[in-house]
């Protein structure tokens, strides 16, 4: 049987669940599960993806509910001022026998509470309740057969599983201040720190890890690599550092960090990729 349920915001911390229906299947599992990818807050889905986490139970983000079995007479039937106050809805669905639980987080706009009327053949004006929005996909789906979380978006699943934007790796600021600090890299003008943006500072979080995997000699071919494709970035042979003094450039040395640039087999056409996977071999 299926069931949704509802996490309500209480005052202080926490939430409360709450029962809102039973016996309707609120969202329809997506059919295009079968080639996940593991999350990286610099990699751009396709339409046919989504990210997972693996073995979700083990983790911190993991909600209670999902860690024991499903009962629904444990949840007390919501009322009205209580939906009003909804912070995402869990919809408990049985595809083929296994068991699936679909995530959405609500927000303010979602409740709308305006004068409205149901297309039909006999429609009356309804103005006395709120209407909440439910999303045509979930922005979460956990299936505990496989103990696998997928979602599009993290900013979206970060409200409702605590802890889990901590896979969304930006540098903070001494670690920003520490990477313009390279010997390879000369800061010009009014460039600093601080003018460096979330974009950047994401993509300094993983050319971090990037570098620090390098062997001496692969730090010099990948200079020699970013030197062959960003022409326009200043470089000082004597001090072997590239000049930084804008978002632009620290972006292009960035990319170059993380290998993105390549050069077309047909018509030699020098690009940049916008999100990098690794082929399976």
């Amino acid at each position: 049987m299926n069931h949704l349920i509802a996490e309500i915001k209480k005052r202080g911390r926490g939430v409360k669940s709450f029962k809102v229906f039973s016996n309707e299947e609120v969202y329809s599992l997506p059919t295009d599960l079968g080639n996940p990818k593991g999350y990286s807050s610099d990699y751009k889905l396709e339409d046919d993806e989504w990210f997972h986490i693996p073995v979700f139970s083990t983790t911190p983000y993991c909600l209670p509910l999902l860690k024991i079995d499903f009962v629904s007479t444990d949840y007390d039937q919501i009322n009205s001022e209580q939906l009003k106050k909804l912070k995402y809805l869990c919809s408990y669905q049985i595809h083929n026998g296994i068991e699936h639980y679909f995530f959405q987080r609500i927000l303010p706009s979602q409740i709308v509470e305006k004068k409205w009327f149901k297309l039909s053949n006999a429609p009356t004006l309804e103005k006395d309740s709120a209407v909440i929005v439910i999303n045509s996909f979930a922005d979460a789906i956990y299936i505990k057969s496989q103990d696998i979380l997928y979602f599009k978006q993290l900013t979206s699943i970060a409200p409702i599983f605590k802890g889990i934007s901590e896979l969304y790796k930006e540098a903070t600021q001494e670690e920003t201040q520490a990477f313009l600090s390279y010997d390879f890299i000369s800061v010009d003008g009014e460039y600093s720190a601080d003018k460096v943006g979330k974009a950047n500072r994401k993509r300094i979080a993983l050319a971090k890890e990037t570098l620090d995997s390098f062997q001496p000699e692969e730090k010099i071919k990948i200079f020699d690599y970013i030197k062959g494709y960003c022409v326009n970035l200043p470089f000082d042979e004597e001090t072997s550092s590239f000049t930084i003094s804008s978002e632009d450039e620290l972006k292009n040395l960035l990319w170059g960090i993380e290998q993105r640039y390549y050069t077309t087999i047909i018509g030699e056409e020098k690009r940049v990729a916008n999100s990098v996977s690794t082929v399976s071999e």
